[in-house]
């Protein structure tokens, strides 16, 4: 190691050494928000700091550095910061992921769920924390919805109805239709097909 390099080693030990002994929170914040070369020295500070505005401000920098933005989310109890990191499509996907799984607000999975420009991974865990029988019922009917989030939202369904519409009337997804028939109660919904395929076999 060069003589400069140990020299910029030892004044970095030294930094850390006083940060280690600073009790002024304005310190902290400072180096946190404007910190830019040296990352342990920024985390180390950021660590140490407890006003929320500080996080919030981290969290929804987009030019900030992923993993810093990342410690800050986790340092965060606003509901708020979370539903608007989620619910913005310019965000990184991991953000957006780790955002999502901080958020309680029913209204945001439902937002996500049935917004068809959504990220389909994205969309998938916003379903999957979804209480609401119509959503599952709206997306699990709407035979332009990517296939595999059609699925997941039938698997979700327990009305009775959604089942019979699939069963008798989505003739171009046969494995959404199997599915859907496996789950029917009603006698007349397999009369119907059985005979109407009868009815077909007939007509050739």
């Amino acid at each position: 190691m060069s003589v400069r390099a140990q020299g910029e080693e030892s004044n970095l030990e030294i930094r850390k050494l006083a940060l280690s002994r600073v009790s002024d929170q304005s310190v902290f914040k400072q180096i946190a928000l404007n910190e830019k070369e040296d990352a342990e020295i920024r985390r180390y500070a950021l660590s140490r700091v407890t006003d929320q505005s500080v996080f919030k401000q981290m969290a929804l920098d987009d030019k900030e550095n992923a993993e810093i933005r990342r410690y800050a989310l986790s340092r965060i109890s606003d509901q708020g910061v979370f539903k608007q990191i989620a619910l913005n499509n310019e965000v990184d996907a991991e953000i957006r992921r780790y955002a999502l799984s901080r958020v309680t607000d029913q209204r945001a999975f439902k937002q996500m769920a049935l917004d068809d420009k959504e990220n389909a991974e994205l969309r998938r865990y916003a379903l999957s924390r979804v209480t609401d029988q119509d959503v599952f019922k709206q997306i699990a009917l709407n035979n332009e919805v990517d296939a595999e989030i059609r699925r997941y939202a039938l698997s979700r369904v327990t009305d009775q109805s959604a089942f019979k519409q699939i069963a008798l009337n989505d003739q171009e997804n046969t494995e959404m239709r199997r599915y859907a028939l496996s789950r029917v109660t009603d006698q007349s919904v397999f009369k119907q097909i059985a005979l109407d395929d009868k009815y077909s076999e007939n007509k050739k």
